[in-house]
């Protein structure tokens, strides 16, 4: 059948046909390639981040979009920055945990650090997250909104100590004051890399 119908048509109305068709092909699959264009691909300095995580307990490499690169020690942590304490309660596998934790806000070590805002951006901080990488490979990601006091205001922790003992030889542990579950309380942080995820 169809056979006989492309022999009525003219060879001309056949191209037109085979352009609409490739046209409208095309189209179907723009959203897709956008979403893909969108999506951003690791920067050196984050895939670096990714391979410095394993063996340096006690240690906090900060990098990505800041303008001065830091490697912190826990007593660096407990002493260059305001120490903040809080006591929280998440859910864990273990069952319910409460600690009291010690140490710098996440903001305030990362502001030191000089981010890489575009001042030609509106709002540009909040395509911003950190990305909190352990000793063991685990890591969670915090945005920049979350912790800014002008946003939500988060006072999430680099904590140096939990419950009075010293964090010093496993390295600090991220807090996350206003989650229910504990999964964004990184133990062992060694890497926090600063990096844009907005177009």
């Amino acid at each position: 059948m169809l056979s006989n119908i492309a022999r009525k048509l003219s060879p001309s109305r056949v191209v037109a046909i085979v352009l609409a068709l490739t046209a409208a092909v095309i189209l179907s699959l723009l959203p897709t390639w956008r979403a893909q264009a969108a999506t951003p691909t690791p920067t050196p300095a984050v895939e670096a981040a990714g391979k410095t995580t394993l063996g340096q307990p006690g240690r906090v490499l900060l990098l990505g979009r800041i303008a001065h690169p830091l490697r912190l020690t826990v007593a660096d942590l407990a002493t260059k920055y305001p120490q903040h304490t809080q006591t929280v309660t998440f859910a864990s596998s273990a069952g319910q945990q409460t600690h009291t934790y010690t140490g710098p806000l996440l903001y305030d070590v990362l502001q030191a650090a000089t981010p890489s805002f575009r001042a030609d951006v509106k709002n540009d901080a909040l395509r911003y997250a950190a990305v909190v990488h352990a000793s063991d490979g685990y890591e969670s990601v915090v945005s920049w909104g979350e912790i800014d006091p002008g946003f939500a205001g988060s006072e999430s922790l680099l904590a140096v100590t939990e419950d009075g003992a010293s964090l010093a030889t496993t390295g600090p542990r991220l807090t996350a004051p206003d989650d229910t579950k504990g999964g964004r309380y990184v133990s062992g942080v060694t890497t926090v890399a600063l990096v844009r995820v907005g177009q």
